[in-house]
């Protein structure tokens, strides 16, 4: 039976409609925020057993390890299924409390990247402003392959990761060396040079609006 048949409107549906004004010219584009979320990912999680989750993830699912970092004692294992860095990171769950996060989710973050290093700084100020409180207790040795980012965290407790940009895995199937990446400044400038994998990550076709 089909929809007309059921009675089903072809319009009907849902879709959430917002009231905030259309206020910001974003690429001219006008937006009704200040910067566009282009790109879902990673997805952080805390794991009782980092062995066992790495084998599920990259035995069974298929997933490249890119590389895993000892933080503090914990070891975190960073996958890709492409050319991003990762979209998948793997901590212990003994890591949640130290770094202060949501006990009752093994989510230690959602990632949501925007167009460009001038989106992110403003994405910041606007949820800022709109009240969404920011935590500085994730380092930025537990997200390698993003440089600059800033967590939130949402209504529902969950950990919101903002960045700009992921470093993307040559021919080779090697990350960069830890050594040859930019650090944060504590002060974040005005700019960015650009890196040489900068232009060669999978481009937001649009549109903005």
């Amino acid at each position: 039976m089909t929809s007309e048949q059921s009675g089903i409107e072809l319009d009907s549906g849902f879709r959430p409609v917002e009231a905030l004004p259309y206020d910001y010219c974003v690429g001219g584009v006008m937006l009704q925020r200040p910067f566009k979320v282009t790109k879902i990912g990673p997805v952080n999680l805390f794991v009782a057993d980092i062995g066992a989750s790495e084998r599920f993830y990259t035995e069974l699912l298929g997933l490249t390890k890119t590389e895993e970092v000892d933080y503090r004692g914990h070891r975190c294992v960073y996958l890709r299924c492409g050319a991003d860095h990762h979209c998948i990171g793997l901590y212990p769950q003994a890591l949640r409390a130290e770094l202060g996060l949501n006990a009752s989710t093994t989510l230690m973050s959602i990632g949501m990247q925007v167009a460009s290093y001038r989106q992110l700084k403003d994405a910041i100020a606007f949820l800022r402003e709109k009240g969404l409180r920011f935590v500085d207790t994730i380092p930025f040795d537990l997200h390698p392959g993003i440089d600059y980012a800033a967590h939130a965290i949402g209504p529902d407790g969950h950990c919101i990761e903002l960045y700009h940009s992921m470093e993307q895995v040559g021919w080779d199937g090697r990350p960069r060396p830890a050594a040859q990446r930019r650090r944060v400044a504590p002060d974040w400038p005005q700019t960015l040079e650009a890196l040489p994998d900068t232009y060669i990550d999978q481009v937001f076709q649009g549109p903005l609006g």
